[in-house]
């Protein structure tokens, strides 16, 4: 039987038309199904939607899906099938790639499920007053590099970096417990909430675009005193 699944109700199996539901693969004629047809990086791994997840649990899901649809596994199949082991193989690659990353997981998190659901994305603008810290640090840092030399200021750097992705992950797990607490999802939280961890994304994404400019500079070394 053909693949039309692009349009096909998903629902139903593509091959026996069985009622599927939500099931990787058809409990009738166990032929696998599009993923495609799930709506969201955390439905593709079968995962709870949170902003914390556990790695352990990220990674054998992760594992579970890949044994479930690598390719390597329906190379005897018809080709439909092929096809989709492929574009299922490669979701569960995006999903994972995306959700294994704290800082990527909730900048995904909050555009799924913001009120009006943005785009995967979006950008944000950091505040006036984050982004003249920024500007403030930034020329410290150039400051420390031809004084100190390149491996001080990394090092300084390091430090403001992990003091703000601690940050974040602390409002996480607090944006987390709020919502199981109100059984809501977390759009349902204050626009302030939200705000507030997006900014300190955006913080973050800006301190290691420096992290990545400074390594990339050569390192005048320490001004010798004389």
């Amino acid at each position: 039987m053909s693949v039309s699944h692009a349009h096909a109700d998903p629902s139903l199996c593509w091959n026996c038309r069985e009622t599927v539901s939500d099931s990787d693969i058809c409990p009738s004629c166990v032929k696998i199904q599009p993923i495609g047809r799930k709506a969201d990086f955390f439905s593709i791994l079968g995962l709870p939607v949170k902003l914390l997840i556990e790695p352990e649990r990220l990674t054998a899901s992760f594992h579970e899906k890949s044994r479930i649809f690598h390719p390597d596994f329906h190379q005897g199949e018809e080709s439909g099938e092929q096809l989709i082991s492929l574009e299922n193989a490669a979701l569960v690659n995006q999903a994972f790639k995306t959700l294994k990353d704290p800082f990527e997981r909730a900048a995904y998190y909050l555009d799924l499920t913001a009120p009006h659901h943005s785009p995967q994305g979006q950008k944000t603008s950091l505040s006036p007053a984050l982004l003249m810290e920024v500007m403030e640090l930034k020329e410290s840092l150039e400051d420390v590099v031809q004084k100190e030399g390149k491996t001080k200021a990394l090092s300084r750097l390091s430090e403001n970096i992990s003091a703000a992705e601690k940050q974040i992950l602390e409002e996480m797990e607090a944006m987390d417990k709020l919502s199981a607490q109100k059984q809501e999802s977390i759009s349902i939280m204050t626009n302030d909430k939200r705000t507030s961890l997006r900014q300190k994304l955006e913080y973050r994404k800006y301190l290691k675009s420096i992290e990545r400019d400074l390594k990339g500079q050569r390192d005048p070394g320490p001004v010798l005193k004389t």
